[in-house]
């Protein structure tokens, strides 16, 4: 024994076992989830109902983007000195009135440019809970829709507390103007909605263990338009670190995109776009400067966007800004700069069926209608077309738009985004869903948005008329996203084992009558739009 070592040793036992107990205070009794909860800017008030589902509705996350904030990143939100009465939602965003149209439409009884709010529901009862958040970000094709027309009420009884988002829409939300690139201190301008999606995210980081959540467990989830936000915030660096999975439901931003200052073979710059919006918003004459076009009302504003329809074209809102998304999606995938997290993603068999009769007024039916829509929609595909969507007769050639107009905007986005995936470590889970919901009088397949009520548990969506089979389906689609959000993955005892998907096994899973995994979803018609799309880009 190293001489001097027992007696320290000695010496360290006695000062450990011989002094009397040092009183310790007892741990703090966790703190209740109650009816008023303290977040950012103050107090709000919310519903706890009988069965503890606790709703809290339209809590500020950021400031009114009104006024001089106008088209400007979201800024701090505004604290308020009473409680705040978040037992109801605030309004919508500014939107076309009847948003939606046709098969969606509906009528919209409030909005306001001031509408930077969300939604908690939850059934934790401590804010110790550690539950798994799941973060919703609606469709509308980034012109419509509101959180608050997604019910917590089945997502949060599978033990996740549900959260659901406004963000800025149309050219309130996505618009790039010079004057705006210069005000800013980076130089850049666009992509508002997508900022605010961003804000939302960090308010729950800040704020979502007060309700019970796990800040450290956020899956972020959309539909549509929402989906495409989904891959777009994978792919900001802006994002990165804010939540840990992401569920996409028919839509991905893996199309040729706009860039803000850029001009491409197939658009113009973003900001040269958003100076022509300008231009017709001062009016002939008019002052077009940014202190004007900030002093004008939103209702003029809507009136000048919903006068020329080219004020509203989808593919100039979320664009190549050069900061919250510095290159295309398509690109920063490629080269494994998008978050790696898990990803559960796919679209719906028959995405076309409801919007068909947004076409055909312009275009025309059958044969005509739909030689006008490839022409338009994917010109470089040429003949090489012909045998995947066939058009003989009007019949078939219905059948291929709807097959086409599923395959160009969902089918391919999300299968690109599965296969730009395996440039991380993370896995990607892709899914064909093949339900039809019995939406009476239709004959609409599984057509858009037909998944929304199934994960949900909304069955009636739609005017759906939901049978036992419908509600064992909506379990199944409960309980699969739930355990995504919990663990990154699928699978578990109960539920069909879904092998994540990689360019060799090329693998899916069917959710539908037929449930079950499967391979080669669409191949020959994935790789002509992957080759149309490489040329539209102008690759070699």
């Amino acid at each position: 024994m190293r001489k001097g070592a027992w007696p320290m040793a000695a010496v360290l036992l006695v000062a450990a076992c011989g002094q009397p107990d040092e009183a310790v205070d007892p741990a703090p009794p966790p703190t209740p989830v109650g009816a008023e909860v303290e977040v950012a800017g103050g107090v709000v008030r919310g519903i706890v109902g009988e069965d503890g589902l606790k709703q809290y509705h339209g809590i500020p996350y950021a400031a009114p983007p009104v006024g001089s904030l106008r088209w400007a990143p979201p800024a701090p939100v505004r604290p308020w000195a009473d409680v705040k009465d978040a037992s109801t939602p605030g309004p919508v965003c500014t939107q076309p009135q009847g948003q939606g149209g046709g098969f969606y439409q509906r009528a919209v009884t409030e909005m306001a440019e001031d509408c930077l709010t969300l939604n908690v529901w939850t059934r934790a009862e401590n804010a110790d809970a550690g539950l798994p958040v799941m973060v919703w970000i609606h469709g509308g094709a980034l012109v419509t829709g509101a959180g608050s027309d997604y019910p917590g009420e089945v997502l949060t009884s599978k033990g996740v507390v549900l959260v659901t988002v406004n963000y800025r829409l149309g050219r309130f939300g996505f618009l790039a103007h010079a004057a705006l690139s210069e005000e800013s201190g980076s130089g850049v301008s666009g992509n508002q909605g997508l900022r605010d999606q961003i804000a939302a995210l960090a308010w729950v980081r800040d704020n979502i263990a007060r309700f019970g959540g796990d800040a450290g467990n956020v899956t972020i989830f959309g539909e549509s338009a929402g989906s495409l936000s989904v891959s777009l915030l994978q792919a900001s660096p802006l994002a990165n670190g804010m939540f840990h999975r992401a569920i996409g439901q028919s839509g991905g931003a893996f199309q040729p995109m706009w860039h803000r200052d850029k001009p491409t073979t197939y658009a113009a710059t973003a900001e040269s776009f958003g100076a022509k919006l300008g231009d017709a918003l001062a009016g002939e004459g008019g002052d077009s400067s940014l202190a004007a076009l900030r002093a004008l009302s939103a209702e003029h504003v809507m009136e000048v966007i919903q006068s020329d329809p080219a004020f509203s074209t989808y593919d100039a809102l979320a664009i190549v800004d050069g900061e919250v998304i510095p290159d295309e999606v398509a690109t920063i995938f490629a080269t494994g700069r998008q978050a790696d997290v898990p990803v559960l993603i796919g679209s719906n068999a028959d995405e076309g069926t409801t919007f068909l009769p947004f076409f055909t007024p312009a275009l025309g039916e059958g044969v005509t209608g739909f030689t006008a829509f490839m022409e338009a929609t994917l010109p470089e595909a040429g003949d090489e077309a012909n045998d995947l969507y066939p058009a003989t007769d009007d019949d078939q050639a219905t059948r291929s738009w709807v097959d086409l107009f599923s395959d160009v905007l969902f089918a391919y986005p999300m299968r690109a985004w599965a296969r730009g995936m395996e440039n991380v470590g993370s896995d990607a889970y892709l899914y064909w869903f093949t339900w039809a919901p019995p939406v009476e009088d239709a004959d609409l397949g599984a057509f858009h948005a037909a998944e929304i009520g199934y994960v949900f548990g909304n069955l009636d969506l739609f005017g759906a008329k939901p049978t036992d089979a419908d509600r064992e389906f909506s379990e199944l689609m409960t309980n699969i996203w739930t355990r995504f959000a919990k663990t990154g993955s699928p699978n578990a005892e109960g539920l069909p084992n879904w092998p994540a998907y990689t360019k060799e096994n090329q693998a899916y899973m069917e959710l539908g009558v037929e449930t079950g995994a499967k391979s080669g979803l669409r191949v020959a018609q994935m790789a002509l739009i992957e080759r149309a799309f490489a040329t539209r880009r102008g690759a070699p």
